[in-house]
């Protein structure tokens, strides 16, 4: 979705910044957007205090805010997917296969729930 949005908006994103932090996603505060999503499935609370102190004064507590409702939203739906055992459907999995292989997604052990025919 962020890069079909991006790309239509005229710009580009490099997905490889999900796994490699030297690599510029081309987003703007794409890096303290990284570090804070990072953050919010870790297990250090002083790591994600120091990354919502990041966010906020990179961008605006109104940002924060959003990218934490973001970052909910996102894994409410992997959890509700996956506990209802909802395939991804083969549109998606055809149109995410170069990102799926460039990234390792497929070697996630929850990619056995959503891949599966």
């Amino acid at each position: 979705m962020l890069r079909a949005s991006v790309e239509h908006a005229g710009g580009r994103v490099d997905l490889r910044a999900l796994v490699d932090r030297k690599v510029d996603s081309g987003i703007a505060h794409g890096g303290t957007l990284l570090a804070f999503a990072d953050a919010t499935i870790g297990t250090d609370s002083q790591v994600l205090n120091s990354a919502r102190d990041d966010l906020k004064r990179a961008l605006s507590p109104g940002a924060l805010v959003q990218a934490a409702a973001i970052v909910a939203n996102f894994a409410m739906n992997d959890r509700a997917a996956n506990a209802l055992g909802i395939v991804l459907e083969a549109m998606f999995v055809r149109g995410s296969a170069d990102f799926r292989q460039m990234l390792g997604i497929d070697r996630y052990p929850s990619a056995s729930n959503t891949l599966r025919d």
